[in-house]
């Protein structure tokens, strides 16, 4: 039986919003998590981790003595991460130094030639151990500097030729195109984006370097997010929250401030003090998420035969062309495990959008990119996925000067042109920058 009022209500169930609910329980604030299918909270950061993600939720399961989160590499197997462009294609995924030696040969300008030897002269072991020491350096001083407003310089540690590399990803990442008259590192970048943040993006921040590189050549892994969820929606009930599927029928404001909701299975009126939303960008409710940027909201085709198996698609791979940068045809996303999964198209919203006008157009491209990767065809279905991307490509990032690790983006939830008090956007959107990393960081409250 639920209760008539909780201190918390969280709606959009996913890894993030079971911790909050597990870290608000352990606050001893009466937490009540709704599971409603409009809310959707998949992304790709979010269920593809690097070492990064892993360190920063491990931290939060020791704090808070949860026992899934101190054991989260169970739930994790190897992934791969394909990044094809025009003209070239990148596997990423596999040891810092497998990936290292991947984007040298597709990208040598990263390091002089002089130097290449050295690279493949690294013994494996001791240099993969060496950059994971590295890594984890710096995840510890970024999340240090989460709490503080300003932001901090990181300075690599390691042989001359991988500080070569860095300097130079850097650079690159955010040369102009008057200078550079080539598109390659845009488009690099552009997919990295989507890969670490599900952002476009057209430049990085001083402060977004040291994550980019590092998750670039993190290994990756797939969170087999379904045994996870599983695990920790017992430990929120054991803990004294409340958990229940199913959708809101009816949302009460006051003066635009949140007073009460009703679900559809008729537990009552239920009012809260905050209100928290780990989503994208939910359909068919009374009011809507606004922001400064723009979203590309995705259609998908998949398997008229669904796969039953709990085990997600370990790969995935990330399309985009050259002169499609800065159009409102920015990617494509491909996701295959033992066999394809999905494909995922994205249209820019605008009133009166629906993926139906773009069918032709979508399955053209669908038939395009899989003739890249062959697979066994299959019959599919044109489906809704619920998640976005958000589009930042008109807003540029200070290369120069290190911004705050937590800065809030503009997401404010809006009843038509009012804010609702008490309404609170925790989506993968929420921070300025870092991803997941960084919602990991804030998910205490910040």
């Amino acid at each position: 039986m639920l209760k008539n009022r909780y201190q918390e209500i969280l709606i959009g169930v996913g890894l993030m919003s079971l911790v909050r609910g597990i870290v608000s329980l352990k606050r001893n604030r009466s937490t009540l998590l709704i599971d409603d299918r409009r809310f959707t909270v998949d992304s790709y950061p979010g269920l593809f981790l690097s070492e990064l993600e892993i360190l920063a939720l491990l931290r939060i399961g020791k704090k808070y003595d949860i026992p899934e989160l101190s054991d989260l590499r169970q739930f994790l197997a190897p992934a791969e991460i394909g990044l094809v462009t025009d003209h070239r294609r990148l596997r990423l995924g596999r040891s810092p130094l497998d990936n290292l030696k991947e984007l040298l040969r597709k990208y040598p300008e990263l390091l002089d030639q002089s130097d290449l030897d050295r690279v493949y002269a690294e013994p494996e072991e001791e240099f993969n151990r060496s950059f994971l020491a590295e890594l984890a350096r710096f995840e510890g001083q970024n999340f240090e500097a989460s709490m503080r407003p300003k932001g901090h310089r990181f300075e690599l540690l390691g042989p001359k030729w991988l500080k070569t590399v860095y300097s130079r990803f850097g650079e690159l990442m955010n040369e102009e195109y008057q200078e550079s008259k080539d598109l390659k590192y845009s488009v690099l970048l552009h997919l990295l984006g989507l890969h670490h943040e599900e952002k476009l993006k057209t430049s990085l921040g001083a402060e977004e370097i040291p994550f980019y590189f590092f998750r670039t050549f993190s290994p990756v892994y797939r969170l087999h997010d379904f045994f996870l969820a599983t695990q920790l929606k017992r430990r929120l009930i054991l803990l004294g929250g409340d958990y229940k599927e199913s959708g809101v029928q009816f949302w009460q404001f006051f003066e635009d401030r949140f007073e009460t909701l009703l679900l559809a299975s008729f537990e009552g009126v239920i009012s809260g003090e905050r209100v928290l939303f780990f989503a994208h960008l939910p359909e068919d409710v009374p009011f809507h998420i606004a922001s400064s940027f723009g979203f590309f909201r995705k259609t998908q085709l998949t398997p008229v035969k669904r796969m039953t198996a709990p085990f997600p698609p370990a790969s995935l791979t990330y399309f985009a062309d050259e002169g499609l940068l800065g159009t409102d045809r920015p990617y494509r996303v491909l996701g295959q495990g033992s066999e394809f999964a999905f494909y995922h198209w994205p249209y820019l919203e605008l009133p009166g959008s629906k993926p139906e006008f773009y069918q032709r157009d979508f399955r053209q491209a669908f038939e395009g990119d899989s003739a890249l990767l062959p697979f066994t065809p299959t019959p599919v279905e044109l489906t809704f996925t619920g998640s976005v991307t958000l589009d930042l490509r008109r807003f540029k990032s200070d290369p120069k000067h290190e911004g705050p690790v937590l800065k809030r983006l503009p997401m404010d939830i809006l009843n038509g042109e009012r804010v609702i008090k008490g309404f609170e956007y925790w989506g993968p959107f929420r921070y300025q920058t870092q991803g997941l990393l960084g919602l990991a960081y804030g998910i205490e409250g910040i």
